[in-house]
C-alpha cells in the first residue's frame, strides 16, 4: 500500500475540486472511533470525492460501502481509491442514501456507520438504518453543530432554518439514552460518536 498523508491528500482534493472534505481536526476522531469499534464492515453515507472512505479503509482494513448521489464525485473517488491501492476494499453505490442505505443495511451487517451527507437528512438516514444495525454498532456523524447554529435553542437565520431544525431533531434522537450512548465533540463543525444500546 502506498504511503498516505491524509492532510496533504485532503488539501490537494479541496484545492482541485472545491468539495467539502472532512475537516482536519475531525478526521482523527473519526479514525479513532473506527479503529476502536467492531468493524467487519463499514457503511459511509456521503462519499463526496472518497477521502474519508479512503482513510477508513486504510486505517481499519475493513470493507467500506459508501453511498453518493453525485456521479461526478464518485468518478473522482474511484480514481483516488485506485491510485492509493484500496479499490478492492471500497464499494461505491450511486443513488440517494435514503433509498440505498436501508437496502444495504438490510442485506449486510454494519458495525460502524459514518454519516456526512445532506445535513437536513441525517434523521432520515438514521431512521433508515436503525433497525438493521445491532446493539454495539457505532455511528459517527460529522457537522452536527452545523455552522455553530445547532447547539442551544436560538432561532436560526432563515436561510439555515431547515437544516438547523432537522439537525436539532437528529441530535435529540442520538442523545436519547434509551437508544444510544452518545458523546458530542466540539471539533470542526461538531462530531457525534454514538453506540447503539
Amino acid at each position: 500500500m502506498p504511503e498516505f498523508a491524509p492532510d496533504v491528500r485532503a488539501e490537494a482534493l479541496r484545492a482541485e475540486y472545491g468539495y467539502d472534505i472532512i475537516a482536519g481536526e475531525s478526521l482523527p476522531l473519526l479514525i479513532a472511533a473506527a479503529v476502536a469499534a467492531p468493524r467487519a464492515r463499514i457503511l459511509e453515507i456521503g462519499t463526496s470525492v472518497g477521502y474519508s472512505a479512503l482513510c477508513l479503509a486504510i486505517a481499519t482494513g475493513a470493507q467500506v460501502d459508501t453511498i453518493e448521489k453525485d456521479a461526478g464525485k464518485l468518478a473522482v473517488a474511484r480514481r483516488l481509491w485506485r491510485d492509493c491501492g484500496v479499490s478492492d476494499r471500497i464499494c461505491a453505490h450511486l443513488g440517494d442514501a435514503e433509498d440505498v442505505a436501508p437496502r444495504l443495511a438490510a442485506a449486510r451487517k454494519y458495525d460502524f456507520v459514518f454519516i456526512d451527507a445532506a445535513k437536513s437528512k441525517y434523521g432520515s438516514y438514521l431512521d433508515a438504518i436503525y433497525d438493521f444495525i445491532d446493539t454495539g454498532a457505532v455511528i459517527v456523524a460529522d457537522d452536527v453543530n452545523y455552522l455553530g447554529l445547532v447547539a442551544g435553542d436560538g432561532y436560526p437565520p432563515h436561510k439555515h432554518r431547515t437544516i438547523v431544525t432537522k439537525m436539532r431533531e437528529f441530535v435529540r434522537a442520538i442523545t436519547d439514552p434509551t437508544r444510544f450512548e452518545c458523546k458530542l465533540f466540539d471539533v470542526g463543525d461538531g462530531v457525534a460518536v454514538c453506540k447503539k444500546i
